[in-house]
């Protein structure tokens, strides 16, 4: 059956070794996937998407062209979605190299897509060889380019992958510089986990730079396959006409929208934070592991290791269920070594030898959408930063941050609402979604505190009783003469600590008297921080209830 597909495909495609992506099954609980530099949190996606997949989608959809072009700095037509950075990659040596004629140039060892699409193509691979500590040496990088006559195509990742290495901008732009009659490709696909500044604006302005962009690492969208080549408006033109008639499936393009919308991202960064901090903390524990020789922690959201005895460590691997990326022809006992979530790494630590015993977190996300909000909380009991609140009504924004800051945990809201109605829906459903969050990072309920907390403040006298059994019941007692505070509504306080007591499952108690209004609602937002601080605190190992469960 396949020989007449033998007999007539190009030599050239016959002759690709099988593009390197490992075997992904994704519909398994028991697989550590820490081979493919995914993001390890899902998409900020509150429920199903419901687009209307019966019609063909743009060719470049308006919308995300805008939203991702205001993320990267550019104008629209400086921009053209992809399939994923590696489409983009597809689409330049398709757009540009002639099969036996032309060529590109890589800086190894580097990505294997931009080797992959040029030989499928037929274009040839010049090679500048990085220096001993991967890091790119721009003479040799000129000297590879100028012995190549029909170089079309410069390739260079920053920072690197595999191996982390970031290429300062400067350094980037010095070789476009001197290659002015070639096209520069910077892939950027990891810059957000870096220190780097971005050349997307730079790649507008210049007719021979292009940059590289992808949804899929910072953002968590690698499934959605979203990307972008960003250059200036000529350059963009030409690539767009070898697209194909409509190249990015209409779930994608949701996905993506949910996922940039100005509500999540302060989430997402709060994500890309947190993962460069695992990174630290795993390149300081596996530089003790007797196992690893050398530990390159760069700029990606992965490490890059030097192991004693590759096989024997990929053999345990296997049989843990952990996956990772064996990079021998980077280096001898090379591995890439994905960042997980803290549980993941841990795992990975413990085959490794320098294993810690973790303690499981008390962090939760949610995301809550309606025709009336778009809602982003991420909540971590056990830290007390950051606090980044964006409701839109400043003096809320006052109150849930002195609820954290009392409370002692982090806390990331952001809300965008139809504020030009009023502040009823955003004050509501922010509440909904904090309490929720607290419910979720609370899990179990095991060894907490449950119970507290009164406050004065001022002339002011607010007493607020927490009780986190699980049971929903909100009681307000307080007036205020003021209308508003601000744009806040005061009338707005009770429903508040209704809404907190129904979505985090617990009796709240609030009493309040006094003359002045903002201190009364100060009072009252301050004086639950302080009780929720007592009820969350970690007191034991047991549920605190006698029926065993809350």
């Amino acid at each position: 059956m396949s020989s007449l597909a033998l007999r007539l495909a190009r030599p050239e495609l016959l002759a690709l070794p099988p593009f390197d992506i490992g075997t992904r099954d994704t519909g398994t609980g028991d697989i550590i996937s820490l081979d493919a530099n995914e993001n390890p949190f899902p998409p900020l996606s509150s429920s199903a998407l419901d687009a209307g997949i019966n019609r063909y989608p743009e060719p470049q959809p308006v919308r995300l062209c805008r939203i991702m072009s205001s993320l990267y700095g550019v104008a629209p037509d400086q921009l053209v979605v992809t399939r994923g950075a590696d489409d983009a990659i597809d689409l330049l040596v398709r757009a540009f190299c002639r099969a036996g004629e032309d060529a590109i140039l890589v800086a190894a060892p580097t990505f294997s897509a931009y080797a992959h699409f040029a030989h499928l193509q037929g274009a040839r691979v010049a090679n500048a060889q990085l220096t001993k500590d991967f890091d790119l040496d721009t003479g040799a990088f000129l000297e590879a380019a100028r012995a190549e006559p029909a170089l079309k195509l410069a390739f260079i990742c920053s920072p690197n992958n595999p191996t982390g290495n970031p290429v300062p901008p400067a350094q980037l732009l010095e070789i476009a510089e001197a290659l002015p009659n070639t096209i520069i490709v910077v892939d950027e696909a990891y810059i957000e986990f870096s220190e780097l500044r971005s050349l997307a604006e730079e790649a507008a302005k210049r007719a021979n730079l292009v940059v590289l962009r992808t949804l899929s690492k910072a953002y968590g969208l690698a499934g959605a396959r979203i990307g972008a080549a960003i250059s200036n408006a000529e350059m963009i033109g030409v690539l767009r006409r070898a697209l194909p008639p409509y190249p990015l499936p209409t779930l994608s393009i949701e996905a993506a929208l949910v996922a940039l919308a100005p509500a999540r991202r302060a989430v997402h960064q709060d994500r890309i934070d947190r993962i460069k901090a695992e990174r630290a903390r795993m390149a300081d524990r596996l530089a003790a592991s007797p196992l690893v020789r050398t530990v390159r922690n760069g700029g990606g959201n992965f490490l890059f290791l030097e192991v004693e005895d590759a096989p024997a460590l990929a053999r345990r691997f296997d049989q843990l269920g952990i996956r990772v990326r064996f990079r021998e022809t980077a280096a001898a006992g090379g591995v890439r070594l994905t960042i997980g979530t803290p549980e993941e790494n841990e795992a990975v630590l413990a085959a490794l030898g320098v294993g810690i015993t973790c303690v499981e977190g008390r962090r939760a996300e949610v995301a809550r959408d309606t025709r009336e909000t778009s809602i982003a909380v991420a909540v971590d009991l056990d830290r007390s930063a950051p606090r980044r609140i964006a409701t839109g009504i400043p003096f809320y924004d006052h109150m849930l941050d002195q609820v954290a800051a009392h409370g002692g945990f982090s806390l990331i809201l952001s809300c965008d609402g139809d504020l030009d109605i009023d502040g009823h829906h955003s004050i509501e459903d922010c509440a909904i979604a904090f309490g929720s969050a607290l419910a979720r990072a609370l899990g179990k309920r095991q060894g907490i505190g449950r119970f507290g907390f009164a406050l004065p403040m001022d002339e002011a006298d607010a007493h607020v009783l927490i009780d986190l059994s699980g049971r929903p019941c909100g009681v307000f007692e307080g007036r205020f003469e003021a209308s508003h505070i601000g744009n806040y509504p005061t009338e707005m306080t009770s429903h508040v600590f209704r809404s907190l007591a129904e979505s985090l499952g617990a009796a709240i108690h609030v009493r309040v008297s006094g003359q002045n209004d903002h201190h009364k609602t100060e009072a009252c937002f301050k004086a639950f921080g302080r009780a929720l601080r007592q009820a969350i605190r970690v007191e034991g190992g047991d549920v605190p209830s006698t029926k065993g469960m809350l």
